[in-house]
């Protein structure tokens, strides 16, 4: 496996790290980019794992680094093993000398040869990520309710509170709204702690099972605005209901706050499903955000992904990978009973760089918007069977990471 760089980034070295001095350079160089309070490196490693910790050094000095999180993500019903790429930083005296760049090539390489499908990002500018072949691919909204237009009745189903941390009483529920979307995480243990617990501090996260505790509908986790002394407002870190009584019963359960909360506060999907049972309920959008997927093995992605199971379809393509070698060429993808069968060769009737695949496999964009934007070039019936292909719902997740 090869990186297709410019000279000048021969000049980095990319690696895991070799000693706690190494490490001391990274956490103070992602400390001053990211703002990180000088207490959470301890649990940020943790959660993450040291030899998910990445380095990049020039001239034997480590100028920068990256941390991956070990995950799943889900689409079409099916779980793809994934790398959740965070805190990207570059010493800011070695920016503007393509550290950055060379940095996330090479670990692109070295999750594909580790067997990695696909990587997904938030990015702080898009621009760096575009150039080694991620792209827009699903939302997070973040949504802000007046607790008062909700309403007061009776719970319809039981709240149980949930002591302790570990994230199993909520597993098959998480697991369970992943296959009916695209995009939620199968998340790794650290990522279960971050939504558990509160991410940065000792803030109480309060946790609660929705329905009979042995048959569980749902969860709701959330935390107080301890900033104000009297009134606050309420954060929630997961919510999910999978019924009619589960999310009356959510509802519900949170308007018994507005008599000390005004609002609150939650990350959901572009279209909020939840917001549609109870009445009048007028929720307003106070950030959206979208996060970035890469192919990292482009033909291992579209055999494990899940498509719809009464399709049946061959797709043409042609990609072009300029940081993954393996990826270019063309290559037939054959879709029935809800699977995905790759064999090499075909006319390449859908081309596209790696980068514009991320939104066509994620359903954020149809394939018909994706021609009409030029980040595909495809005829008439390439296109038409591209859209059943990649049908279903628009993906979203509602981790930050």
């Amino acid at each position: 496996m090869t990186i297709r760089s410019e000279r000048r980034y021969f000049l980095f070295e990319f690696s895991t790290l070799t000693d706690p001095a190494e490490e001391q350079r990274l956490r103070d160089i992602l400390r001053q980019s990211f703002r990180l309070p000088d207490d959470y490196w301890e649990t940020y490693v943790r959660r993450i794992g040291r030899s998910n910790l990445r380095v990049l050094r020039r001239a034997g000095q480590v100028v920068g680094g990256l941390s991956i999180y070990r995950m799943g993500q889900w689409f079409g019903g099916r779980r793809l093993e994934s790398a959740g790429i965070a805190a990207v930083g570059i010493a800011p005296e070695h920016r503007s000398a393509g550290a950055a760049a060379h940095l996330m090539a090479s670990a692109l390489v070295e999750l594909y040869e580790q067997g990695v499908a696909i990587s997904a990002l938030y990015p702080s500018t898009q621009r760096l990520y575009r150039k080694v072949g991620y792209e827009q691919a699903g939302s997070r909204c973040d949504y802000r309710l007046p607790l008062a237009s909700i309403g007061r009745s009776e719970l319809s189903a039981p709240m149980t509170r949930v002591e302790g941390i570990e994230h199993e009483p909520y597993y098959e529920l998480a697991r369970t709204r992943a296959r009916i979307t695209n995009g939620n995480l199968d998340r790794s243990a650290g990522l279960w702690e971050r939504i558990v617990t509160y991410p940065y501090g000792d803030r109480t996260v309060y946790r609660y099972l929705i329905g009979e505790p042995d048959a569980p509908e749902g969860y709701l986790m959330f935390y107080q605005d301890a900033d104000k002394q009297s009134a606050y407002d309420l954060y929630v870190r997961d919510m999910i209901a999978l019924s009619p009584s589960a999310v009356q019963t959510l509802w519900r359960f949170l308007s018994y706050h507005q008599s000390v909360s005004k609002f609150v506060f939650w990350s959901g999907p572009a279209v909020e499903p939840l917001l549609l049972l109870p009445a009048e309920l007028h929720a307003d959008v106070t950030a959206y955000k979208r996060w970035m997927l890469r192919l990292v093995d482009v033909r291992k992605a579209l055999r494990e992904r899940g498509y719809p199971p009464e399709v049946e379809a061959d797709l043409h393509f042609n990609v072009v990978d300029d940081i993954v070698s393996a990826n270019n060429g063309q290559f037939i993808l054959n879709v029935a009973n809800g699977r995905g069968e790759i064999r090499d060769g075909g006319r390449g009737d859908l081309k596209a760089h790696v980068r514009d695949l991320s939104p066509l496999f994620s359903g954020l964009l149809s394939p018909t918007w994706l021609r009409c934007t030029g980040h595909i070039e495809a005829g008439d019936q390439a296109v038409a069977t591209a859209t059943s292909i990649f049908a279903g719902p628009p993906p979203w997740m509602p981790d930050s990471f």
